[in-house]
């Protein structure tokens, strides 16, 4: 029987809110309550609509959250 590697997906080093939430495992609605809350991972607010996720920032907020 042959055993299959399982190979992650690379990620880009900045994320829209979608591509950010599936990396760590929660949902869209979270990071909004975060950001509306002044919670969560640090972003980038692009214009009044766009908002997007540095990877090294949503390590470093999943590392403090132990």
């Amino acid at each position: 029987m042959a055993v299959q590697s399982r190979v992650l997906p690379e990620w880009p080093e900045w994320m829209s809110e979608e591509t950010a939430a599936r990396y760590m495992d929660t949902s869209q609605n979270t990071l909004n309550y975060w950001r509306a809350h002044g919670k969560g991972p640090a972003f980038k607010r692009i214009g009044q609509r766009m908002v997007r996720y540095q990877k090294a920032e949503l390590d470093a907020f999943m590392r403090a959250q132990g």
